[in-house]
C-alpha cells in the first residue's frame, strides 16, 4: 500500500445537518469562509484508560478504553456581520445591516467537510460549532472569528467521523 501523507488545508465545507444524520453531498455544501494560513488543526485527546489488576500482579488483566474527544479548530479572517450572527448570536439589523449582539452565545451544529491539499478528508455529518471574536486591532494584526468544532453523534448506528 502507497504511503498517504496529510497536510494542508484546500477548505472547509459546511451545510445544515441532515434530519437523516447522514453527510451532504459535497454539491450542497459552501465554502465557510476564508481560513487563516496556519489556524486550522485537528486533535484527538488521548482519552480514559481502565486497568483491572488481579491482587498482587503488576500486569493488568483487562484494559477497558475510551477513546478521546476530537476537536478541530480554526479562524475566518473574512468576518462579517451575517457571519457573527449565524455562529456567535445575535441579529443583523435589516435596515443598518450591522450585527445587533444581545449577549446570548449560542452554538451551531452543522455537517463539516475538511479538505487538506493533499492526503485524507474529513467528514462530521454533525458537529458543535463554537465561535469567538479574536485579534489585536493595529496595523500588523486581523480581526479573525475564531471556531472549536467538536463532532456529535448523528444518529443511532451512525458514525461521527468519516475520513477517506
Amino acid at each position: 500500500m502507497a504511503a498517504v501523507y496529510t497536510f494542508g488545508l484546500a477548505e472547509i465545507l459546511v451545510a445544515d445537518v441532515l434530519e437523516t444524520g447522514l453527510m451532504p453531498a459535497t454539491a450542497d455544501m459552501v465554502k465557510i469562509g476564508e481560513v487563516l494560513q496556519d489556524s486550522a488543526s485537528l486533535t484527538q485527546e488521548e482519552g480514559d484508560k481502565t486497568e483491572i489488576f488481579e491482587q498482587s500482579n503488576p500486569i493488568p488483566k483487562v484494559v477497558i478504553e475510551q477513546a478521546g474527544t476530537t476537536t478541530i479548530a480554526f479562524n475566518l479572517m473574512n468576518v462579517d456581520p451575517a457571519m457573527l450572527g449565524e455562529y456567535i448570536g445575535g441579529a443583523v439589523n435589516a435596515t443598518s445591516k450591522e450585527w445587533e449582539f444581545d449577549g446570548k452565545k449560542k452554538s451551531v451544529n452543522k455537517a463539516l467537510f475538511i479538505k487538506p491539499e493533499q492526503g485524507i478528508y474529513f467528514k462530521l455529518p454533525k458537529a458543535s460549532m463554537s465561535a469567538v471574536i479574536a485579534g489585536d486591532l493595529n496595523q500588523s494584526g486581523l480581526l479573525t472569528l475564531n471556531f472549536t468544532v467538536t463532532p456529535l453523534s448523528p444518529g443511532d448506528g451512525l458514525k461521527s467521523i468519516l475520513a477517506g
